[in-house]
Protein backbone atom coordinates (compact mmCIF):
# COMPACT_ATOMS: atom_id res chain seq x y z
CA UNK A 1 0.00 0.00 0.00
CA UNK A 2 1.29 3.38 -0.87
CA UNK A 3 2.33 5.92 2.25
CA UNK A 4 0.20 8.72 0.95
CA UNK A 5 0.56 10.99 3.48
CA UNK A 6 2.46 9.73 6.56
CA UNK A 7 3.57 12.89 8.09
CA UNK A 8 1.93 16.32 7.86
CA UNK A 9 3.49 19.36 6.82
CA UNK A 10 5.63 20.89 9.82
CA UNK A 11 7.01 24.54 9.16
CA UNK A 12 10.77 25.54 11.11
CA UNK A 13 13.35 27.40 10.79
CA UNK A 14 16.03 25.86 8.80
CA UNK A 15 13.74 22.43 7.86
CA UNK A 16 13.13 21.65 4.24
CA UNK A 17 9.27 21.61 4.31
CA UNK A 18 7.76 19.34 1.49
CA UNK A 19 5.37 22.42 0.32
CA UNK A 20 3.32 21.93 -2.42
CA UNK A 21 0.47 24.12 -4.16
CA UNK A 22 -2.40 22.30 -5.74
CA UNK A 23 -5.52 22.77 -7.83
CA UNK A 24 -9.12 20.69 -6.89
CA UNK A 25 -11.14 19.82 -9.79
CA UNK A 26 -14.81 19.69 -10.33
CA UNK A 27 -15.45 16.53 -11.57
CA UNK A 28 -13.89 13.31 -12.49
CA UNK A 29 -13.19 12.95 -15.77
CA UNK A 30 -10.25 10.41 -16.91
CA UNK A 31 -6.68 11.59 -17.58
CA UNK A 32 -5.85 13.28 -20.65
CA UNK A 33 -3.04 14.74 -22.50
CA UNK A 34 -4.44 16.95 -24.54
CA UNK A 35 -4.16 20.95 -23.91
CA UNK A 36 -0.70 22.18 -22.84
CA UNK A 37 1.39 19.86 -20.44
CA UNK A 38 0.88 22.01 -17.23
CA UNK A 39 -2.88 21.69 -17.26
CA UNK A 40 -2.50 18.02 -18.29
CA UNK A 41 -4.47 16.00 -15.85
CA UNK A 42 -2.09 12.96 -14.85
CA UNK A 43 -4.04 11.88 -11.75
CA UNK A 44 -8.36 12.37 -11.39
CA UNK A 45 -10.21 11.01 -9.03
CA UNK A 46 -14.87 11.39 -8.20
CA UNK A 47 -13.81 15.40 -6.77
CA UNK A 48 -10.32 16.18 -7.80
CA UNK A 49 -7.47 15.98 -9.80
CA UNK A 50 -3.85 16.81 -10.30
CA UNK A 51 -2.32 18.66 -13.20
CA UNK A 52 1.21 17.76 -14.56
CA UNK A 53 2.14 21.20 -14.24
CA UNK A 54 1.13 20.85 -9.87
CA UNK A 55 3.67 17.58 -10.21
CA UNK A 56 6.48 19.96 -11.80
CA UNK A 57 5.70 22.73 -9.63
CA UNK A 58 5.94 20.06 -6.31
CA UNK A 59 8.82 18.79 -7.52
CA UNK A 60 10.94 22.42 -8.21
CA UNK A 61 9.57 23.22 -4.28
CA UNK A 62 10.88 20.05 -3.18
CA UNK A 63 14.69 20.32 -4.37
CA UNK A 64 14.58 24.33 -3.22
CA UNK A 65 14.16 23.31 0.12
CA UNK A 66 16.21 21.12 0.44
CA UNK A 67 19.20 23.47 -1.41
CA UNK A 68 18.00 26.02 1.38
CA UNK A 69 18.13 24.05 4.48
CA UNK A 70 21.87 22.75 2.81
CA UNK A 71 22.76 26.24 1.68
CA UNK A 72 23.09 25.33 -1.87
CA UNK A 73 21.58 26.62 -5.11
CA UNK A 74 18.75 24.52 -6.13
CA UNK A 75 19.92 22.03 -9.59
CA UNK A 76 17.75 22.74 -12.13
CA UNK A 77 15.82 18.93 -12.90
CA UNK A 78 14.18 18.67 -16.37
CA UNK A 79 11.18 16.00 -16.61
CA UNK A 80 12.26 12.77 -17.07
CA UNK A 81 15.43 12.92 -15.63
CA UNK A 82 16.26 10.26 -12.62
CA UNK A 83 16.38 12.94 -10.23
CA UNK A 84 12.86 14.12 -11.55
CA UNK A 85 11.42 10.55 -11.38
CA UNK A 86 12.91 10.51 -7.66
CA UNK A 87 11.37 13.65 -6.73
CA UNK A 88 7.91 12.74 -8.19
CA UNK A 89 7.54 10.00 -6.52
CA UNK A 90 7.54 11.89 -3.42
CA UNK A 91 5.70 14.75 -4.44
CA UNK A 92 2.49 12.61 -6.59
CA UNK A 93 1.27 10.74 -3.54
CA UNK A 94 1.52 14.15 -1.81
CA UNK A 95 -0.67 16.11 -4.35
CA UNK A 96 -3.28 13.33 -3.94
CA UNK A 97 -3.73 13.16 -0.96
CA UNK A 98 -3.81 16.89 -0.37
CA UNK A 99 -6.45 16.95 -2.81
CA UNK A 100 -8.74 14.48 -1.71
CA UNK A 101 -8.66 15.90 1.46
CA UNK A 102 -10.01 19.49 -0.21
CA UNK A 103 -12.37 17.40 -1.55
CA UNK A 104 -13.48 15.43 1.42
CA UNK A 105 -13.56 18.41 3.38
CA UNK A 106 -15.41 20.48 0.76
CA UNK A 107 -18.53 17.68 0.56
CA UNK A 108 -18.43 17.15 4.43
CA UNK A 109 -18.42 20.79 5.22
CA UNK A 110 -14.98 20.95 7.32
CA UNK A 111 -13.22 24.13 7.07
CA UNK A 112 -10.42 25.87 8.52
CA UNK A 113 -10.78 29.74 9.81
CA UNK A 114 -9.08 32.49 9.26
CA UNK A 115 -8.38 32.71 12.98
CA UNK A 116 -6.85 28.72 12.69
CA UNK A 117 -4.85 29.80 10.21
CA UNK A 118 -3.27 33.18 11.88
CA UNK A 119 -2.95 31.19 15.28
CA UNK A 120 -0.72 28.41 13.29
CA UNK A 121 1.55 31.24 11.38
CA UNK A 122 1.71 33.05 14.55
CA UNK A 123 3.02 29.72 15.93
CA UNK A 124 4.83 29.60 13.46
CA UNK A 125 6.48 32.91 13.67
CA UNK A 126 7.28 32.29 17.15
CA UNK A 127 8.85 29.18 16.69
CA UNK A 128 11.49 30.85 14.13
CA UNK A 129 12.10 33.48 15.90
CA UNK A 130 12.91 31.46 19.06
CA UNK A 131 15.05 28.86 16.74
CA UNK A 132 17.38 32.05 15.62
CA UNK A 133 17.90 33.14 18.48
CA UNK A 134 19.17 29.81 19.88
CA UNK A 135 21.25 30.20 16.27
CA UNK A 136 23.03 32.95 18.06
CA UNK A 137 21.02 35.54 15.69
CA UNK A 138 19.55 38.92 17.24
CA UNK A 139 16.45 38.98 14.93
CA UNK A 140 13.29 40.38 15.45
CA UNK A 141 10.59 37.36 14.54
CA UNK A 142 9.02 39.27 11.86
CA UNK A 143 12.56 39.32 9.77
CA UNK A 144 13.52 35.87 10.84
CA UNK A 145 9.66 34.58 9.26
CA UNK A 146 10.45 36.42 6.19
CA UNK A 147 13.64 35.16 5.91
CA UNK A 148 12.92 31.92 5.94
CA UNK A 149 10.12 32.42 3.18
CA UNK A 150 12.69 33.84 1.12
CA UNK A 151 15.11 30.46 1.96
CA UNK A 152 12.57 28.25 1.24
CA UNK A 153 11.03 30.34 -1.93
CA UNK A 154 7.91 31.52 -0.52
CA UNK A 155 5.59 33.95 -0.34
CA UNK A 156 3.35 34.74 2.45
CA UNK A 157 0.31 34.23 1.11
CA UNK A 158 1.69 30.87 -0.66
CA UNK A 159 2.90 29.65 2.94
CA UNK A 160 -0.56 30.99 4.51
CA UNK A 161 -1.83 28.25 2.00
CA UNK A 162 0.08 25.48 3.15
CA UNK A 163 -0.62 26.41 7.05
CA UNK A 164 -4.29 25.79 6.30
CA UNK A 165 -4.17 22.93 3.86
CA UNK A 166 -2.13 21.24 6.95
CA UNK A 167 -4.69 22.30 9.21
CA UNK A 168 -7.00 20.94 7.27
CA UNK A 169 -5.65 17.39 6.75
CA UNK A 170 -5.38 17.64 10.36
CA UNK A 171 -8.70 18.03 10.94
CA UNK A 172 -9.92 15.21 8.01
CA UNK A 173 -7.46 12.87 9.72
CA UNK A 174 -9.26 13.27 13.26
CA UNK A 175 -12.49 12.47 11.89
CA UNK A 176 -11.44 9.59 9.48
CA UNK A 177 -9.27 8.12 11.98
CA UNK A 178 -9.79 9.79 15.31
CA UNK A 179 -7.47 8.81 17.99
CA UNK A 180 -5.44 5.81 18.14
CA UNK A 181 -4.11 4.73 21.61
CA UNK A 182 -1.50 2.04 21.84
CA UNK A 183 -1.50 -0.61 23.91
CA UNK A 184 0.53 -1.03 27.43
CA UNK A 185 2.65 -3.52 25.76
CA UNK A 186 3.17 -2.08 22.54
CA UNK A 187 4.61 0.83 24.69
CA UNK A 188 6.54 -1.15 27.13
CA UNK A 189 8.00 -2.95 24.18
CA UNK A 190 8.60 -0.07 22.21
CA UNK A 191 10.61 1.41 25.37
CA UNK A 192 12.73 -2.04 25.84
CA UNK A 193 13.86 -1.95 22.04
CA UNK A 194 15.09 1.25 22.65
CA UNK A 195 15.95 1.94 26.05
CA UNK A 196 19.59 2.45 25.23
CA UNK A 197 19.77 3.89 22.12
CA UNK A 198 16.84 6.72 23.02
CA UNK A 199 16.33 6.87 26.94
CA UNK A 200 19.48 5.97 28.37
CA UNK A 201 22.38 9.42 28.82
CA UNK A 202 25.88 7.07 28.84
CA UNK A 203 28.32 8.72 31.21
CA UNK A 204 29.15 12.48 30.10
CA UNK A 205 32.33 13.83 31.46
CA UNK A 206 32.92 17.46 31.85
CA UNK A 207 36.84 18.22 31.07
CA UNK A 208 38.98 20.63 30.84
CA UNK A 209 42.71 20.94 29.14
CA UNK A 210 45.60 23.46 27.86
CA UNK A 211 47.15 22.25 25.38
CA UNK A 212 50.64 22.88 24.02
CA UNK A 213 52.45 22.00 20.60
CA UNK A 214 54.66 19.17 20.07
CA UNK A 215 57.51 20.90 20.68
CA UNK A 216 56.49 22.43 24.12
CA UNK A 217 56.21 18.86 26.36
CA UNK A 218 59.00 20.86 28.58
CA UNK A 219 56.73 23.63 28.87
CA UNK A 220 53.97 21.59 29.51
CA UNK A 221 55.65 19.62 32.54
CA UNK A 222 56.15 23.23 34.11
CA UNK A 223 52.74 24.32 33.88
CA UNK A 224 51.63 20.75 35.36
CA UNK A 225 53.52 21.63 38.31
CA UNK A 226 52.64 24.72 38.81
CA UNK A 227 48.94 23.67 39.01
CA UNK A 228 49.69 20.69 41.29
CA UNK A 229 51.25 24.02 43.19
CA UNK A 230 47.88 25.36 43.36
CA UNK A 231 47.95 27.41 40.14
CA UNK A 232 44.72 29.12 38.54
CA UNK A 233 43.96 26.41 35.59
CA UNK A 234 41.50 29.05 33.94
CA UNK A 235 44.20 31.51 34.38
CA UNK A 236 46.90 29.23 33.17
CA UNK A 237 44.81 28.02 30.51
CA UNK A 238 44.12 31.22 28.62
CA UNK A 239 48.07 32.19 28.88
CA UNK A 240 49.14 29.03 27.24
CA UNK A 241 46.81 26.80 25.60
CA UNK A 242 47.44 26.43 22.03
CA UNK A 243 43.72 25.67 21.54
CA UNK A 244 41.82 28.83 20.05
CA UNK A 245 38.67 26.99 20.98
CA UNK A 246 38.45 26.58 24.18
CA UNK A 247 41.62 28.68 25.42
CA UNK A 248 39.44 31.90 26.10
CA UNK A 249 37.10 29.37 28.25
CA UNK A 250 39.73 28.73 30.54
CA UNK A 251 40.52 25.35 28.59
CA UNK A 252 36.75 23.91 28.94
CA UNK A 253 36.14 21.28 26.78
CA UNK A 254 32.12 20.93 27.94
CA UNK A 255 31.26 17.54 29.53
CA UNK A 256 31.40 14.79 26.81
CA UNK A 257 30.56 11.14 26.41
CA UNK A 258 33.23 8.74 25.78
CA UNK A 259 34.03 8.58 21.83
CA UNK A 260 34.26 12.59 21.88
CA UNK A 261 37.77 13.13 21.68
CA UNK A 262 40.85 11.67 20.05
CA UNK A 263 41.78 7.90 21.25
CA UNK A 264 44.76 9.01 23.46
CA UNK A 265 42.81 11.70 25.14
CA UNK A 266 39.65 10.30 25.16
CA UNK A 267 41.51 6.98 26.83
CA UNK A 268 43.36 9.08 29.69
CA UNK A 269 40.36 11.38 30.27
CA UNK A 270 38.02 8.38 31.12
CA UNK A 271 40.17 6.42 33.40
CA UNK A 272 41.08 9.60 35.22
CA UNK A 273 39.69 10.38 38.75
CA UNK A 274 37.62 13.41 39.55
CA UNK A 275 40.10 16.48 40.16
CA UNK A 276 43.50 15.08 39.09
CA UNK A 277 45.79 16.94 36.50
CA UNK A 278 46.96 14.56 33.82
CA UNK A 279 49.71 14.87 31.70
CA UNK A 280 51.17 15.64 29.72
CA UNK A 281 49.22 13.52 26.98
CA UNK A 282 50.70 13.25 23.59
CA UNK A 283 48.21 13.22 20.92
CA UNK A 284 48.25 14.28 17.09
CA UNK A 285 47.57 18.08 18.08
CA UNK A 286 50.37 17.96 20.47
CA UNK A 287 50.35 17.62 24.08
CA UNK A 288 47.74 17.94 26.65
CA UNK A 289 47.20 18.77 30.65
CA UNK A 290 43.61 17.26 31.17
CA UNK A 291 41.18 17.73 34.08
CA UNK A 292 37.95 15.96 34.85
CA UNK A 293 35.85 18.60 36.58
CA UNK A 294 32.69 16.23 36.90
CA UNK A 295 31.81 13.10 36.34
CA UNK A 296 28.03 12.53 35.03
CA UNK A 297 27.18 8.81 36.23
CA UNK A 298 24.91 7.15 32.99
CA UNK A 299 21.25 7.40 33.98
CA UNK A 300 18.11 5.98 32.13
CA UNK A 301 14.77 7.67 31.91
CA UNK A 302 12.42 5.21 33.65
CA UNK A 303 9.30 4.01 31.77
CA UNK A 304 6.63 5.47 33.58
CA UNK A 305 8.24 8.98 32.33
CA UNK A 306 9.26 8.03 28.85
CA UNK A 307 5.92 6.51 28.29
CA UNK A 308 4.34 9.80 27.58
CA UNK A 309 6.67 10.35 24.47
CA UNK A 310 6.58 6.65 23.43
CA UNK A 311 2.50 7.12 23.54
CA UNK A 312 2.34 9.78 21.28
CA UNK A 313 4.55 9.09 19.00
CA UNK A 314 3.49 5.46 18.89
CA UNK A 315 -0.20 6.95 18.48
CA UNK A 316 0.99 9.18 15.41
CA UNK A 317 2.49 6.49 13.59
CA UNK A 318 -0.58 4.22 14.19
CA UNK A 319 -2.54 7.27 12.84
CA UNK A 320 -0.55 7.55 9.48
CA UNK A 321 -1.17 4.29 8.82
CA UNK A 322 -4.52 4.07 9.28
CA UNK A 323 -5.05 7.19 7.55
CA UNK A 324 -2.98 6.32 4.32
CA UNK A 325 -5.43 3.33 4.44
CA UNK A 326 -8.09 5.49 4.47
CA UNK A 327 -6.99 7.21 1.89
CA UNK A 328 -6.46 4.29 -0.42
CA UNK A 329 -10.01 3.32 0.18
CA UNK A 330 -11.55 6.33 -0.51
CA UNK A 331 -9.40 6.65 -4.28
CA UNK A 332 -11.04 2.80 -4.94
CA UNK A 333 -14.50 4.60 -4.23
CA UNK A 334 -13.52 7.30 -6.46
CA UNK A 335 -12.66 5.46 -9.12
CA UNK A 336 -8.89 6.68 -9.16
CA UNK A 337 -7.58 6.96 -12.61
CA UNK A 338 -3.57 7.73 -13.49
CA UNK A 339 -1.58 8.40 -16.73
CA UNK A 340 1.29 5.88 -16.51
CA UNK A 341 4.39 6.55 -14.38
CA UNK A 342 1.67 8.58 -11.71
CA UNK A 343 0.09 5.63 -9.66
CA UNK A 344 2.20 5.44 -6.40
CA UNK A 345 1.10 1.81 -6.01
CA UNK A 346 2.32 0.87 -8.96
CA UNK A 347 6.29 -0.09 -9.52
CA UNK A 348 7.95 2.24 -11.71
CA UNK A 349 10.61 1.46 -13.94
CA UNK A 350 13.30 4.09 -15.05
CA UNK A 351 11.76 6.42 -18.12
CA UNK A 352 13.09 5.10 -21.26
CA UNK A 353 15.83 7.48 -22.94
CA UNK A 354 14.04 10.30 -24.72
CA UNK A 355 10.74 9.07 -23.36
CA UNK A 356 7.95 11.66 -22.48
CA UNK A 357 7.58 12.35 -19.04
CA UNK A 358 4.39 10.74 -17.72
CA UNK A 359 3.98 8.35 -20.23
Amino acid sequence: MSNFLSVRAVFVWGFAVLALLFLIGCSAAAPTSEVDSGAKKVVTFDGGEVAEGKVKEGVDRLYTSQAAGSGKSAPEVKPGSPQFEAAKAQVVPQLIAFNLVKAYAKENGIEVSKEEVQEEIDRVKEQIGQQASAAGQDADPEDAFQEALDQFGYTEDEFREEARTSLLVQKVQEEAVGDVEPTQEEVENFYEENKDARFTVPERRCIRHILFTEDQEEEAEEVKQQLEAGGNFEELASEYSQDPGSRENGGDLGCQPQGGFVPEFDEAAFEAEEGRILGPIESDFGYHLIEVTEIQEEETTPLDEAAPEIEEQLSQRQQATEFDAWIQDQLEQRDAKYLPGYDPNEARQPPAVGAPPGG
